[in-house]
């Protein structure tokens, strides 16, 4: 169940506002103290203020909306947000009535469609006197049967259900049982890594429980009702995601609550191998959870949430503040699978250029001091980026002061190119700043444009892999032939080789990389996977079509790969070339960037 929109009154920075929603995952982006989190924090706020009033009178206090009396609570009792007193929740902490029909000057009202597609809506008020917090639903179209059942008992998935996550913060080497009111207390204080063990445990017993069920009388699940389970179970994806993408296997540690006082949880180092099932590292010892790294920590925290069968809408604050930009896709597109797979609305409030990139933009909420709405074209996505005059990232200072840009398609991609040049004799230029995106010419130079509306002096190359293009739209310069679109200052060049790895692939160096023998790097590439002779020199510009054209980026990490079969990286053969063994190309782009630079 998705929200359609959120309509705020006094709420934090919006004296009004209406904001619509879009289903599964969108980012929430904006200048800093734009609103971002002021959206995701309103909507925490009314799944509080719901919670409450169903535990004190019961749904039947939902639908009594505009009755006399609300319930009563301290700020200590307020658990969704840190606020400094209860009055900062009001828009210029002003709370009493302005043009309201009744005390209650705040309101957060949710829109969503019922399984029938009929618009329903429940708004949330509250009122302030004497430093304590009324609350109580002010308006709503839901009658009680659509919410109840004829037992009195609520219907599941009748009103949406949101979880909020602020940024990660606050993991324990303790962590007892937690009530769910607990729980909401540690998330609302920004110790959303307090619960972790909490929600990791809830997982896991909700997987024994679906085993259970599946295995009726069987000693062993049917092959269908497993491949079910691994697609569909919470706690089987999140374990097959940690592992996959950390290398690290989760397990819980039986809990008695009549003898222990703390949850454990350890993991475990190891791979997945070719049959999709982990091994442990042999002598690795299981560790606590608490040692891992921020960014482990950070991921598995936002995955478990997002997974949560309970919650229909996830309200994520900046979880990739302690992710690298290669985590941070990943990160992405495990949750626009989710979204998808496990039907959930997740609102991802981002600083992050690279998540802008790769989003689509009219899956970008742009956030300003007024409110917010989607982006309508690409173009708004790149003004976004670009960080004018809402983003202003460290990337936006340094072209300002260098003036100097060079895109390219990930962070990787710099590392190699710089140790190669250093190799080549090359000194890399400081003035020439990076910038990452896997976009298109056409797109790298929409973003030139905008930022150089605000850098006039600013120059700028642009060099990508060929991939499936044909080899003569690249000239020996590396010049783009098929990008005709001319722009002073934006220079566009791309890889002779399909890949950037393809300047790797020098028989020489992978037999010292590897640490054998030549003749067996011979022998490897001649295979019927490959069925490629490498020649003595690979150096020069005109090398053999089946060099240019080789699929090098696979040949190094799929299938029976130089990875798999030598145990040795891209960067492990690049650091053993020598001078004379570097491409012309690669010297030809070092010249560039050279040039570039004065």
């Amino acid at each position: 169940m998705f929200i359609k929109k959120v309509m705020l009154h006094r709420f934090k920075r919006y004296p009004k506002a209406s904001i619509v929603l879009k289903d599964e995952l969108s980012l929430v982006v904006g200048g800093n103290n734009s609103g971002k989190s002021t959206i995701l924090q309103a909507l925490a706020a009314w799944q509080f203020c719901k919670t409450l009033i169903e535990i004190e009178k019961g749904r039947e206090g939902w639908v009594q909306a505009g009755g006399k009396s609300g319930v009563g609570l301290g700020i200590v009792d307020f658990t969704p947000l840190q606020v400094p007193s209860l009055a900062h929740l009001w828009h210029n902490l002003k709370t009493s009535k302005v043009d309201e029909v009744d005390g209650y000057t705040l309101k957060i009202k949710v829109f969503w469609d019922d399984e029938e597609g009929e618009e329903r809506f429940l708004e949330m008020g509250m009122s302030l006197a004497n430093d304590r917090l009324f609350v109580k639903a002010t308006s709503t179209n839901l009658t009680l049967e659509e919410i109840v059942d004829a037992d009195g008992n609520p219907i599941a998935g009748s009103v949406p259900s949101v979880a909020y996550l602020p940024p990660f913060a606050g993991i324990t080497d303790r962590e007892g049982r937690l009530t769910p009111a607990m729980r909401e207390r540690f998330v609302g204080q920004g110790l959303s890594g307090g619960v972790v063990r909490n929600v990791l445990f809830d997982l896991h017993e909700e997987n024994k429980r679906q085993r259970a069920r599946l295995l009726e009388n069987r000693t062993k699940l049917k092959d269908s009702d497993l491949a079910w389970l691994r697609k569909n179970d919470p706690w089987e994806v999140l374990v097959s995601a940690m592992q996959n993408m950390f290398g690290t296997d989760i397990r819980i540690v039986p809990f008695n609550e009549r003898w222990h006082s703390y949850l454990k949880v350890r993991c475990v180092k190891g791979e997945v191998d070719s049959k999709g099932v982990f091994k442990s590292h042999p002598g690795f010892n299981a560790r606590d959870l608490m040692v891992e790294g921020q960014g482990f920590l950070q991921w598995l925290s936002v995955y478990a949430l997002s997974l949560s069968p309970e919650v229909d809408v996830v309200l994520l604050d900046e979880p990739d503040a302690h992710l690298n930009a290669a985590l941070q896709k990943d990160l992405l597109q495990s949750l626009e699978d989710l979204a998808k797979v496990q039907r959930k609305q997740i609102l991802m409030a981002t600083h992050s250029p690279e998540l802008i990139r790769l989003h689509e933009h009219d899956r970008i909420l742009s956030v300003v001091k007024t409110g917010a709405k989607y982006l309508s074209t690409p173009d708004g996505r790149i003004k976004v980026l670009s960080g004018i005059g809402s983003i202003h990232t460290p990337t936006i200072h340094s072209l300002m002061q260098n003036k100097r840009m060079l895109i390219l398609e990930a962070p990787s991609d710099l590392r190699f190119l710089q140790k190669l040049a250093e190799q080549a004799g090359f000194k890399w230029p400081q003035n020439v700043t990076p910038w990452y995106w896997t976009g298109t010419a056409s797109e790298r130079l929409q973003l030139f444009r905008q930022l150089k509306k605000e850098i006039p002096e600013l120059k700028c190359i642009s060099i990508r892999d060929r991939d499936d293009e044909a080899a003569n739209t690249v000239a020996e310069s590396l010049i783009d032939r098929g990008f005709t679109n001319k722009e002073e200052g934006f220079t566009v060049m791309k890889w002779r080789r399909r890949h950037i790895e393809g300047y790797l692939l020098c028989k020489a160096a992978i037999a010292r990389a590897a640490e054998v023998d030549v003749a067996e790097v011979e022998a490897f590439f001649k295979k019927d996977g490959h069925a490629l002779a490498l020649p003595d020199d690979t150096t020069k510009s005109d090398v053999a079509p089946s060099i240019r054209d080789a699929h090098a980026k696979e040949m190094f990490t799929q299938g029976d790969s130089l990875k798999k079969h030598f145990k040795i990286s891209r960067d492990d053969v690049a650091a053993v070339l020598t001078s004379k063994e570097i491409a012309e190309d690669l010297k030809t782009f070092f010249k560039a960037v050279e040039a570039l630079s004065k």
